[in-house]
């Protein structure tokens, strides 16, 4: 008798142990023994920067499993991504956290604790969004739907930019001060040519006069955009853009656009 090409040998068989399952497993036990903490700057300044898998909870319901390099800093992100929403507070947030060796690190089987808490209808906010970066361009122009996270928890246009001081700032200097991904909480894209610090050749000699200390974000954004004539400023739901073009997006509010 033969079995894949070989002949079949009573006192021999193949064994292979299924490590990522097994830790997924245990991860997932290790993860339900534990309470939930608050999702504040004090919890999460507290924890090791260390490697790890982590459980985010909404009103203490389960709704994000991940794995990060560096637990604090992944959930620092979150935080902050969370505070600029509309429909949804920090408050209501809370987290559980696992650091993992850097033996098993690699192994961390984040594919299957999603799998695992989706099954439990614990992990709804995976796969719609919330975790994804600059949709790109592209993305921008397909009129393609956003994704669930976004859709429920727009961007709050009304943030302070306290961090932007009221007078004379030249257009690309305040461009670059307003993207500022550790104060504003959400991504700010606009046209630049080759970076983003280097601007464009129409903000070159543009200044604009900020009239007060923490404006909002969209008031500040259509202060620069009244500079550039041609230039459009549109809202989307996850993010804000700048581009010279006139043009009406499925899912982008325009929040100004300066004739030629």
């Amino acid at each position: 008798m033969k079995h894949d090409g070989m002949q079949t040998i009573p006192h021999y068989s193949h064994f292979e142990i299924d490590i990522v399952s097994a830790l997924a497993s245990q991860l997932s036990g290790a993860l339900d023994s534990l309470e939930i903490g608050q999702l504040s700057r004090g919890a999460i300044d507290d924890l090791p920067e260390l490697r790890g898998v982590y459980q985010l909870f909404l009103n203490g319901a389960s709704v994000y499993v991940g794995k990060a390099d560096n637990l604090p800093r992944r959930l620092r992100m979150h935080h902050h991504k969370i505070s600029g929403r509309n429909n949804i507070t920090v408050d209501e947030m809370g987290f559980k956290c696992l650091s993992i060796h850097e033996n098993w690190a690699a192994l961390a089987p984040e594919k299957s604790l999603i799998d695992h808490y989706k099954s439990r209808l614990q992990s709804e906010w995976n796969g719609i969004g919330f975790g994804n970066n600059d949709p790109g361009r592209n993305r921008d122009l397909t009129d393609v739907d956003p994704e669930g996270f976004d859709m429920r928890y727009p961007i709050r246009l009304d943030w302070q930019c306290d961090w932007i001081e009221d007078g004379e700032w030249d257009v690309t200097e305040l461009l670059v001060a307003l993207k500022d991904s550790s104060k504003l909480p959400y991504l700010l894209r606009y046209y630049h040519e080759g970076h983003y610090k280097r601007g464009h050749s129409d903000y070159r000699g543009k200044t604009v006069t900020v009239p007060k200390k923490g404006m909002t974000s969209k008031e500040l954004l259509v202060l620069i955009t009244k500079a550039l004539p041609g230039w459009q400023a549109t809202a989307f739901p996850s993010h804000l853009i700048l581009y010279p073009e006139d043009h009406a997006y499925k899912h982008g509010t325009v929040l100004h656009r300066q004739p030629i």
